[in-house]
């Protein structure tokens, strides 16, 4: 059996950002997106001491709002995707509180994408990889939110039929245990970086 270390994962962060983020910003393009690659390294039992094998494990993307208590949160993000905008939305609408905390300080980083490869699948690895973007381009975010729904994927279970509802379910459970609460239907968000931030 293939092990997998956290320790030996690798992390690819890539962002394109036109000029200097900043509240001055054109809205289309004010939250900076980072696309994430994820690679580690896996020992079987034949390999008594090699360097192991490279593999790719996993993959995510997140937008950093900078300042996001200061902007017209719901303007900038309705300029970006339908996706982000829905986040705005909930965020200015739903949990006014949350864009009010934000005006202390901080920025707001949404996960839009964190993709585990499934034969890594164990030991809460997204867990690790949430832990280790937080610490890196995140450090400075003091909310995240993620819609905790299955990805649509060509093998995924249709929406509203019972295995979808099983696996926004489990996704849920899942990013709860890393201390994520109950924003609004299925936003959830984190805001305690105690313990994860170093």
């Amino acid at each position: 059996m293939e092990v997998l270390l956290p320790e030996y994962l690798t992390f690819d962060y890539r962002c394109q950002f036109r000029g200097r983020p900043g509240v001055h910003h054109d809205p289309d393009d004010y939250p900076l997106v980072w696309n994430v690659s994820v690679n580690g390294r896996t020992w079987d039992g034949a390999d008594d001491g090699g360097d192991g094998k490279e593999v790719r494990v996993g993959e995510a993307e997140l937008y950093v709002v900078p300042d996001a208590g200061i902007i017209d949160l719901f303007l900038t993000l309705d300029a970006v995707n339908p996706d982000v905008a829905a986040v705005g939305e909930m965020l200015t609408i739903n949990r006014p509180d949350l864009v009010k905390e934000l005006a202390l300080g901080g920025d707001l980083l949404i996960l839009s994408k964190l993709h585990v490869a499934k034969e890594f699948r164990t030991n809460k690895l997204g867990h690790e990889i949430l832990k280790a973007v937080l610490s890196s381009v995140g450090r400075s975010a003091s909310k995240v939110i993620l819609e905790a729904v299955p990805a649509p994927t060509d093998n995924a279970p249709a929406e509203g039929t019972d295995g979808y509802e099983a696996a926004k379910a489990s996704l849920r459970r899942y990013w709860e245990s890393f201390g994520f609460q109950a924003a609004h239907g299925d936003y959830l968000v984190f805001d305690d970086m105690n313990g994860v931030v170093d």
